[in-house]
């Protein structure tokens, strides 16, 4: 068992030095002189690649062209899914950064194509700005844990929540008694009207946004406000993102305005 792991361990240290030669292999065979132009490496190396390649079974050598095996091409793909995965992870770091458990379900290649907004010293608040944006354009939204906002945002959002929007937010406990003690004629009057669903748990991973088109996930930094924020319309997140609120949403705990008004006594 032991030497198997050994030589596993081999052949991904080799897929992974030899990862630009499989991906160029991969949509079909050449001569070597054609690989070593597309790599653009010397005669030399083309030799230790293919030699490399060729000792775990990866690549052959039939009519003075080179192709891959079909373990090859089982390994040229998945090395091409770890780089991938990798690159993305890199472009999320600000985001992934702000995770206190890192065992969440979070699955970075559904945001391989996302748009993601840093809080900078130039614009500390444009993480904000980019939810609001999207706030905007849509009708709805659902989600949890999405409530720390900017000061300067503060009253757009609080006139998009309670003007009418279709909203079902899981927020912490603390939020939402903060946000019913400021505002209790309006949050009442939108609970009653059903547009405004609020349910509470206090074991959340991250900002979650479902707008009608896009799908937002949200970071903090150590002061509450958003830091980061990562959006994308694409179907899969949207999927996975309906996965995970309904798993929250239903753990959950709805209030009513008798809860509030009890809350408050």
């Amino acid at each position: 068992m032991g030497g198997g792991t050994e030589e596993g361990n081999r052949l991904s240290i080799e897929a992974l030095k030899r990862a630009d030669a499989l991906a160029a292999l991969t949509d079909g065979p050449m001569e070597r002189s054609e690989l070593m132009s597309s790599l653009d490496v010397s005669r030399t190396t083309i030799h230790r690649i293919v030699r490399g390649l060729e000792g775990h079974e990866l690549l052959v050598e039939e009519g003075g062209e080179l192709k891959l095996s079909t373990l090859g091409h089982t390994v040229a793909e998945e090395v091409s899914g770890y780089r991938r995965r990798v690159t993305m992870a890199r472009r999320l770091r600000p985001f992934l950064e702000t995770l206190s458990d890192h065992s969440t379900d979070f699955d970075i290649g559904l945001f391989h194509n996302a748009t993601i907004t840093e809080s900078k010293p130039t614009n500390p608040y444009g993480p904000v700005a980019r939810f609001m944006e999207l706030l905007r354009d849509s009708e709805t939204l659902r989600g949890f844990d999405t409530t720390t906002i900017a000061p300067i945002y503060v009253e757009d959002i609080r006139d998009e929540i309670l003007g009418g929007m279709e909203t079902d937010i899981v927020y912490l406990s603390a939020v939402v008694r903060e946000i019913f003690e400021a505002y209790p004629e309006a949050v009442t009057e939108a609970v009653e009207s059903g547009k405004l669903v609020l349910s509470t748990h206090d074991e959340l991973p991250f900002g979650l946004a479902i707008f009608d088109d896009r799908v937002g996930i949200g970071g903090y930094d150590d002061t509450g406000l958003l830091s980061v924020f990562v959006d994308t319309d694409s179907p899969a997140a949207r999927e996975w993102a309906f996965e995970l609120y309904e798993r929250y949403r239903a753990e959950a705990d709805r209030k009513t305005v008798d809860s509030f008004e009890t809350e408050r006594v």
